[in-house]
């Protein structure tokens, strides 16, 4: 043991070489391929404001800090951070073309879409999104405050789809298995949300999908208007089926007989979530506060500053999500989809598969 612990003493100068090394050719390709086109995907963002008839925001709503460009930014102007890499460049490239996708096929809409969907149609819809890995779906009418400003949305009518993150590499946090998982969660949320799009086009509805990484809207308080959950203070939308563990989109549409009663049935979590507090407990660098403070336009718990230099250098922290009581839910077996149903006007659950 002792000849072994010299070696990895010998070799821990190359070791960090090799560290610095990769650091250093990550930052270039960030810097070369990766930020041009997180810009572009910003802007192509902020051209559907200016689609005819858009839905556009407030002066009131909230100004989107896009989290990949923002860490890109930070990661070419603190050479003093050291870059957790967990994802390859490919899988950032599958997220942007995804979101391009998003906004360039609005044109294929079609130019007098129906507004109502049938009972075959909504059941198809269903088994669609069950198909890709969707857990949780509900709808609501847009108000326009979530929308961010510079965005715009085509329909008042949203679905909103939530896709839970893989629970045992949930508590590997913070670690590189749990950033890739939760990479691949956007990943093929995203390609869900285009699908539904498509789908809803195929049968003459229009589509409009807003990805779940940098969308139009700001998505947790947009969920719990559409009765999936409530935000908790770590800024999350925590559900009672998997707690903050999912990820969120949004499909606007055309159909207009899709209910929406906002009935505050989930308040409970609310009152949970200030009991508890263990994410501000829990968090290493003490970036969730107790009391929400005004930053810019908008009213938080979170510190950034404290927040991303650290959510930076450790594979994109997630220790709030991994140490939320509410994190271990109920396992949802063979990709069911928890409904909160678009049928009822009292918001009753149909589940459509065994929960344990």
């Amino acid at each position: 043991m002792r000849d072994a612990a010299l070696t990895r003493l010998r070799n821990f100068p190359s070791r960090m070489a090799n560290v610095r090394l990769r650091d250093r050719l990550f930052r270039v390709m960030l810097a070369r391929v990766g930020m041009p086109r997180m810009r572009r995907a910003v802007e192509l963002d902020l051209s559907t404001s200016r689609l005819p008839g858009a839905i556009t925001s407030l002066e009131s709503s909230p100004s989107r800090f896009d989290i990949p460009l923002g860490m890109a930014e930070m990661a070419s102007s603190r050479t003093d951070l050291t870059i957790s890499i967990a994802f390859g460049l490919h899988r950032l490239m599958s997220l942007l073309r995804n979101k391009r996708i998003a906004v360039e096929s609005i044109a294929t809409n079609p130019e007098s879409p129906v507004t109502e969907m049938s009972e075959e149609l909504k059941q198809r819809t269903l088994g669609l999104l069950r198909s890709f890995g969707v857990t949780i779906v509900g709808h609501t009418r847009l108000p326009r405050r979530p929308i961010f400003r510079g965005m715009g949305v085509l329909c008042t009518n949203a679905i909103v789809l939530a896709m839970e993150m893989d629970r045992g590499r949930i508590e590997m946090a913070p670690s590189a298995e749990t950033a890739r998982m939760i990479l691949e969660t956007y990943d093929r949320l995203g390609i869900a949300a285009n699908r539904l799009a498509e789908f809803l086009r195929s049968n003459g509805l229009a589509g409009q999908a807003s990805h779940p990484l940098g969308g139009l809207v700001l998505y947790p308080p947009f969920a719990q208007l559409a009765g999936l959950g409530w935000v908790g203070r770590h800024g999350l939308l925590i559900t009672p089926e998997l707690g903050p563990r999912v990820r969120l989109a949004t499909v606007f549409t055309s159909a207009e007989d899709l209910r929406f009663a906002d009935d505050g049935r989930h308040r409970w979590i609310q009152e949970y979530c200030e009991r508890c507090g263990r994410c501000i407990r829990d968090c290493p660098v003490e970036a969730i506060l107790e009391e929400p403070v005004v930053s810019g336009d908008r009213v938080t718990h979170i510190d950034r500053n404290r927040c991303f230099p650290y959510f930076l250098e450790n594979y994109g922290c997630t220790i709030c999500v991994k140490v939320c009581p509410s994190a271990a839910g109920r396992t949802l077996r063979s990709s069911p989809v928890l409904w909160v149903d678009w049928l009822s006007s009292e918001w009753s659950l149909s589940i459509a598969a065994s929960i344990v």
